[in-house]
């Protein structure tokens, strides 16, 4: 057989799933080899500046262990600070406005008093006819219900007050949110691995400032034979990792397969993820991203 032909079958046996460096069984279970760690996606992110300005805070650097809730990073922010005195000026006089009856019980006291001075010329007239001329009576009538309007237009313009103070504090809401918004702080426990920007650089809204990865759990992913086992059967298994790390010395973690892809690809076969909980070592994690692993999926749970 010569080289062409050899290459040729080694090919197809690949195919068929005959000969995979990367894949072989033990007691039943898929042993997938050269598999990679990686962080999960939700915690490997880039943190973006939402706010364009310049950095005037930036208290951690490569390598820094950070909380949920720790500052990362501040855009400069006095302008937000005082827009946001404004506004909250803005909102306490409008409430103010809004609980101020004043004009309502001015309208009412002078309804009163127009009311009792009609009445009492039309109880004159009762008693004596014409001794208030008609056109008296007629004028003072029409002051009584200019009062009573005026009642109703107090209680308006405070239903109005009222709404303007809503705006206000709407207005409020956003001259707060655009305050902390320049406030960069840690969305989990992590470590920044890089830093994209730097103390007295100008950011703008969607730039990178620093990258922060989890690692107290990570991924794992390998690839696995449609023509040895289906999707179903590994899904939710156990998994078993064997990590070789500096000078041959192998640590073994466990997880669960959570992902497994529909597509099968061109050599047959599909991806399987899964996730193992990862353990630190003094200053250190036990496995790091990048490094290749061998997983196990224990079908029967051993």
């Amino acid at each position: 057989m010569n080289v062409v032909s050899l290459l040729l079958t080694v090919g197809l046996l690949t195919q068929l799933g005959g000969v995979n460096p990367r894949y072989t069984e033990e007691n039943g279970n898929p042993v997938m080899d050269r598999c990679l760690i990686k962080p999960r996606g939700e915690d490997d992110v880039r943190i973006p500046a939402q706010q364009a300005g310049m950095i005037i805070k930036m208290p951690v650097t490569e390598g820094s262990q950070v909380s949920k809730g720790d500052l990362l990073a501040l855009v400069d922010d006095r302008e937000a600070k005082a827009s946001l005195r404004v506004a909250t000026y803005g909102l306490q006089s409008a409430e103010q406005k809004a609980k101020e009856d004043i004009e309502i019980r001015y309208a009412q006291a002078a309804a009163a008093v127009a009311k009792v001075d009609l009445e009492q010329d039309q109880k004159a007239n009762l008693s004596q006819p014409g001794a208030v001329p008609q056109i008296e009576i007629r004028r003072k009538s029409l002051d009584y219900k200019r009062s009573v309007l005026q009642i109703e237009k107090a209680q308006k313009d405070q239903i109005l007050a009222g709404l303007d103070a809503k705006t206000k504090a709407a207005e409020r809401d956003a001259a707060q949110l655009a305050l902390d918004s320049r406030t960069i702080l840690a969305p989990f426990d992590g470590e920044v691995v890089t830093i994209y920007r730097h103390q007295s650089e100008w950011v703008n809204p969607g730039d990178p400032i620093l990258r922060l990865v989890q690692f107290n759990r990570l991924n794992v992913e390998g690839f696995a034979y449609a023509t040895q086992f289906d999707r179903g059967e590994l899904l939710g298994k156990p998994v078993r990792v064997v990590v070789t790390r500096a000078r041959g010395r192998e640590v073994t973690v466990t997880g669960k397969v959570v992902y497994v892809d529909q597509n099968v690809r061109g050599d047959s076969t599909y991806l399987v993820r899964a996730e193992v909980d990862n353990q630190r070592e003094g200053n250190t994690w036990l496995i790091q991203p990048g490094l290749q692993a061998r997983m196990t999926v224990l079908l029967n749970g051993q």
